[in-house]
């Protein structure tokens, strides 16, 4: 055999073996993820207990604990961006995040540009308003101003469920308490999780006026291109439910809340669990 013919067959298989590594995404992992061999997933400012920066500005939260885990699981480094989700859902549709690490409600319009895991959580809209206001239910904030974060679902809801008042969206959860202590907003509407975090920084000067639960439970987007991720995502994420993970990082951020009842329609074998004491 010459040694030209020899040169051209070690070509032709590195060639192959390049390909084969690749796979179906056109990298090593062959998942088609934004930087090779790592998650990247968008974070809000204003989503605790499941994501909030710490006092360096790092995401920490069930959320972030939990996809620690699966990216550790999967073989996968995850880094997190900070984002809003009026910008993040954009970013995970043109492939520039590969998921949100937020939970979110997987209405029809936002699964026209993205998929969603399957979900973990079923929380309540609540309506907080200053100590000093008289507001009890919706029909007490017709011509109001009420603050919702900009995009969220709590947004929809005021849209949806309070007739005749202004929807003043916020950048984030925090401005828009900061603008409800101000007088600038009548009303804010948080998820149920914010709610006891924004009552314990500010004990006596605001509270619950009424509370509406979610239609839908909150899972995480995904952009839809990363199908091989997906799945592989979703497998993972049932190992944590299987094994009791997904239950301990809920005892550790949740202390003394009863897990919904309504998601063992989802996860039956969380049921067993805490049936079983853990």
């Amino acid at each position: 055999m010459t040694a030209l013919r020899i040169r051209r067959i070690l070509i032709a298989t590195t060639a192959l073996v390049s390909l084969a590594a690749c796979g179906s995404g056109g990298q090593p992992d062959g998942l088609g993820l934004a930087e090779p061999g790592t998650i990247t997933a968008g974070v809000t400012a204003g989503d605790a207990p499941f994501v909030s920066p710490d006092a360096t500005g790092k995401p920490v939260g069930l959320l972030v604990d939990l996809n620690d885990v699966i990216a550790q699981r999967m073989g996968l480094k995850i880094t997190y961006r900070m984002t809003t989700v009026s910008a993040g859902l954009p970013l995970v549709t043109a492939g520039q995040l590969d998921m949100l690490a937020i939970g979110m409600l997987p209405t029809a319009e936002r699964k026209k540009s993205v998929d969603f895991t399957k979900p973990f959580y079923l929380a309540s809209d609540d309506v907080v308003v200053r100590t000093d206001s008289a507001v009890k239910g919706a029909g007490d904030l017709a011509g109001r101003r009420v603050g919702a974060g900009l995009g969220s679902a709590q947004a929809d809801f005021v849209t949806a469920k309070i007739p005749g008042a202004s929807l003043i969206s916020q950048p984030t959860n925090s401005a828009g308490v900061t603008q409800l202590l101000n007088g600038n907003l009548d009303a804010m509407v948080l998820a149920s999780t914010e709610v006891p975090t924004v009552l314990q920084e500010n004990p006596g000067r605001v509270r619950i006026a009424y509370s509406a639960p979610h239609e839908q439970a909150s899972a995480m987007p995904v952009n839809r291109k990363l199908t091989a991720f997906e799945k592989a995502y979703g497998d993972q994420l049932k190992t944590t439910m299987d094994d009791g993970t997904f239950l301990r990082l809920y005892d550790k951020y949740f202390p003394g809340e009863p897990y919904p009842a309504q998601m063992f329609t989802y996860w039956p074998q969380l049921r067993d669990q805490i049936q079983k004491g853990r």
